[in-house]
């Protein structure tokens, strides 16, 4: 599937040099409010529910997409006011993790007499794929991995790009002063077909208010996988795991069996 990533000029060019992604953590997130879907006004589902989203931030890393480039609002919000870009990917259905919304938070039990303690493999994906209606205008994609291995210079994470992180598109901004010459630079030596286009209000077209003009065509290499931890066939299916044990373990509230790892999708094992 084809999915954009927009960004200001100056972490376009890094990206593009690079020619990696850096996976954010869900605490770097811009909305605050990230896995918390749970009802948490119980003092206990408070306490496993902080249990969760650390876990998270501390394991997992997520790459954000939206699924069109064409929204000024986009761009105003991410693309700094459409002086920045949209990177354009190609990334395999199984690894892309479509959000979900919703006005209405959940009530979830928890305790000793239910099975894992209320915590189950459908409810930790639910958490990661459901935000707040306000934000459905992003309609946005995931890509999961495990925070494995960081850089040693910036202390990061990062994916490459490769064959399930393909650089497609390149879609300057409206205000920006990229030119086609100046992203040729910016990929270096190249195998792979990129469409660079300059993005435009369109001339008459009512149902849509963008358009893209064509100023040029470059090639970008294709570097090492994403991951080696893809799930399952299946688009909701992940390529991070989780750690069932950690967590029971760490919120005190089940027994400390062996532990069981499972795919983060909503027919996830567990």
């Amino acid at each position: 599937m084809r999915v954009y990533y927009m960004t200001s000029a100056k972490w376009g060019e890094v990206i593009l040099r690079e020619q990696r992604r850096k996976l954010a953590r869900f605490g770097e997130l811009n909305d605050p409010f990230e896995l918390s879907l749970i009802d948490n006004r119980p003092r206990e589902t408070r306490r496993v529910v902080k249990l969760i989203t650390d876990h998270f931030h501390n394991t997992i890393g997520v790459i954000c997409f939206g699924a069109s480039w064409a929204s000024p609002v986009m761009w105003a919000h991410y693309a700094d006011k459409h002086f920045g870009v949209a990177l354009g990917f190609d990334v395999p259905d199984e690894l892309l993790t479509r959000i979900e919304y919703t006005d209405k938070k959940i009530t979830v039990p928890f305790g000793p007499h239910l099975p894992k303690h209320g915590l189950s493999a459908q409810l930790l994906n639910k958490i990661r794929m459901t935000k707040a209606t306000d934000w459905s205008y992003e309609r946005e994609y995931r890509v999961e991995s495990e925070l494995k291995e960081r850089d040693s210079v910036t202390g990061l994470y990062y994916v490459d790009f490769g064959s399930e992180l393909a650089l497609r598109e390149i879609i300057i901004g409206y205000r920006c002063a990229w030119t086609a010459a100046a992203n040729r630079r910016m990929l270096g030596t190249a195998s792979e077909s990129v469409r660079i286009c300059k993005a435009r209000p369109s001339f008459g077209k009512i149902d849509r208010f963008m358009a893209c003009g064509l100023v040029g065509a470059y090639f970008t290499p294709c570097r090492s996988r994403i991951s080696q931890h893809a799930g399952p066939g299946g688009a909701a299916h992940h390529i991070a795991t989780i750690e069932t044990k950690r967590v029971l373990r760490a919120s005190k509230v089940g027994p400390k069996r062996d532990q069981k790892m499972f795919y983060l999708g909503p027919n996830a094992e567990f």
